[in-house]
């Protein structure tokens, strides 16, 4: 229908119609954004919330959404493209603008779509998650069950989902997957010395080798080195955790302090006393850093729910695929 009109106004060589044209279309296009994207997340919540009172294929039709929004914002680029070139000058930079405006707001809904389904992943997960580091993970494999489920859904995600939109949801679930590892420290949890450690580095090993099966090495070795900081936390020596601490924040500036300190009185290998020094020097040493200074440096840690990027104190069955 957009076609059909920009070609009739082009005919009719009314160049300032066709501007005013493509504006009243984004008004419609923005009405019709904010209608999937509540939608999304109304359909999302009882899926999650109460997945046995939703009919199956959520997963589905979020996907096609997703593709369908794509293959808008190409549509949208071709018309740019194409019709812009067509116009006066002092017609193409409004036209074109007006375009680009269209594709961001079909990239809008897409991005929320993928998101969506990031989101169901993650609730499938969450029972194991929330495992981490207690009795439970240090005496069952409960990676294996995150990794068919992982398997199950990406396989879908792999067949079905536009390519640009596969990797950057990929990305997504890779960021989330280090994310809660990380996150999980929160808990009620204890880091036995060398259990904890031998443990982590197997986990991590194998869901390397999964992420490399969807996506580049090196993205996946950088995104997944959080957990590896995590594990470095964990082992280093007491004499070696405050140069090991100022190391990672070279590279990471926003790791938060409460972290490191949670992460710290968790090991089971720390004394009070050797703990307490530990931590003062650590605080002192901390005492520079600032928000303002930080804001320009986010990585992976500024995503953990758990903690602030700052701060000197430790923060406090259904439809899905969890194969257990």
């Amino acid at each position: 229908i957009v076609n059909q009109n920009i070609d009739l106004v082009i005919e009719a060589q009314r160049a300032k119609m066709l501007c005013d044209l493509m504006a009243e279309c984004n008004k419609v296009f923005q009405d019709t954004s904010k209608q999937w994207r509540e939608l999304l997340e109304a359909e999302k919540t009882k899926q999650i919330e109460a997945p046995e009172s939703v009919a199956e294929g959520l997963v589905d039709y979020t996907m096609a959404l997703a593709n369908e929004q794509i293959r808008s914002v190409v549509q949208a680029e071709t018309i740019r493209d194409e019709t812009g070139d067509r116009l006066s000058r002092s017609h193409q930079e409004r036209f074109k603008a007006e375009l680009s405006q269209s594709m961001d707001i079909f990239m809008n809904v897409a991005e929320a779509a993928t998101q969506t389904l990031a989101d169901i992943v993650f609730s499938d997960l969450r029972p194991i998650t929330a495992a981490l580091y207690t009795s439970d993970w240090y005496q069952d494999d409960l990676l294996q069950p995150v990794i068919e489920t992982l398997k199950d859904y990406c396989q879908d995600f792999q067949d079905h989902l536009d390519k640009y939109l596969y990797k950057r949801l990929m990305q997504d679930l890779l960021s989330r997957f280090a994310v809660s590892y990380v996150d999980a420290a929160s808990g009620k949890v204890k880091f036995r010395k060398g259990k904890a450690t031998e443990k982590l580095n197997l986990e991590l090993h194998r869901a390397t080798k999964f992420f490399k099966e969807h996506m580049d090495g090196a993205a996946v070795g950088e995104t997944l080195n959080i957990v590896r900081i995590l594990i470095s936390l964990i082992d280093s020596t007491p004499t070696m955790i405050f140069l090991e601490f100022f190391s990672v924040k070279k590279q990471y500036p926003d790791l938060p302090l409460g972290l490191v300190e949670d992460i710290l009185g968790k090991r089971d290998d720390l004394d009070k006393q050797q703990l307490k020094g530990i931590l003062e020097s650590l605080r002192q040493k901390s005492k520079g850093d600032t928000g303002s200074s930080l804001a320009k440096q986010r990585t992976l840690f500024s995503k953990l729910k758990s903690y602030p990027a700052l701060g000197s104190s430790a923060a406090g069955g259904g439809k899905g695929r969890l194969f257990l």
